[in-house]
């Protein structure tokens, strides 16, 4: 572990043993307002793919500015040899991964952003569509991606917060506008900052403020138009981790509450309910979001199956 250059934040390189990669590597940036008695929001950093000059430790290190400014706690796996970060392989070990960063920092579940450029931009869209229970916003930089690759995924951008940046001349009719039609097509909230005479690069002028801009809308747009808000109640799931059922406790009205469970994948895991006790599927394991809705007032808690 190594110290940034701004006072008590920190980098960090590590790695573990993943499927068939014995040593899986990763980078983070812990920003100088971290405090572990305090939730923190999380920035997930998807690198783009170039292995001369990308991989997770420097898109962390590009980052490490707009992650520090806007108080984030930015993760950023790696792609490993072929540089995509978006094979079957490293979407399984970037779900290991947030699951991992959330057991050792303290993070605000209701705070968590996706963000990538190029490679990583499309896997913003891949990867996030597929979880939107998990992110609260979309930051999709100079994507390298045509609207056939999220076939029967851009539905699911419903209510969900997408700021896209991108170059007039990185190929927009075929990268932004298309997807940006089909966002707004299918309801998903939107901004943009289309840069004049920018072409497929990281590197544009101030890029920074730019980001930092676009963070902010993410972070402050309320995307309901669906009428179903996100928010904390007074409620508590004990034990958690569980082994094989948990408790609901708090006031919450279960007999109008539906409730749904869903993993790291976005997929529905089957659950039997007993009163306020819940049993997942018993052929479960992993960690997993209890998903409660009432009176169009959704309230997200995430829990771990032994």
């Amino acid at each position: 572990m190594a110290m940034s250059t701004f006072l008590s934040a920190q980098v960090v390189d590590g790695s573990f043993a993943f499927q068939t990669d014995p040593d899986k590597k990763y980078a983070l940036y812990i920003p100088s307002s971290y405090n572990e008695n305090t939730p923190q929001a999380m920035m997930l950093g998807l690198h783009p793919f170039n292995v001369n000059r990308w991989d997770a430790a420097a898109w962390r290190d590009t980052l490490l500015t707009f992650a520090e400014e806007n108080n984030l706690l930015l993760v950023c796996p790696d792609g490993g040899s072929d540089g995509k970060v978006d094979d079957a392989i490293d979407t399984a070990f970037t779900s290991t991964l947030i699951d991992s960063v959330s057991t050792w920092y303290n993070i605000d579940h209701m705070e968590k952003y996706i963000m990538g450029f190029s490679w990583g931009a499309k896997t913003t869209y891949t990867y996030g569509l597929r979880r939107t229970s998990e992110f609260k916003g979309y930051l999709v930089i100079g994507a390298a991606i045509n609207i056939s690759e999220v076939n029967g995924l851009i539905e699911a951008a419903e209510d969900q917060n997408f700021f896209l940046v991108h170059g007039t001349n990185d190929s927009p009719s075929v990268r932004y506008e298309p997807l940006l039609a089909a966002l707004e097509e299918n309801s998903a909230c939107v901004e943009t900052e289309l840069m004049s005479g920018v072409g497929h690069t990281i590197d544009f002028l101030n890029r920074n403020e730019i980001l930092a801009d676009a963070f902010q809308w993410l972070s402050e747009n309320q995307c309901n138009t669906t009428s179903v808000i996100q928010k904390e109640v007074p409620i508590n799931l004990y034990p958690n981790p569980c082994d094989g059922y948990f408790t609901i406790e708090g006031d919450y009205p279960l007999d109008e509450t539906k409730l749904t469970l869903i993993d790291g994948l976005g997929q529905t895991i089957p659950h039997r309910q007993e009163g306020n006790v819940i049993y997942p599927d018993p052929d479960f394991q992993g960690w997993l979001f209890a998903v409660m809705t009432v009176d169009h007032v959704e309230t997200i808690v995430k829990i771990i199956v032994l």
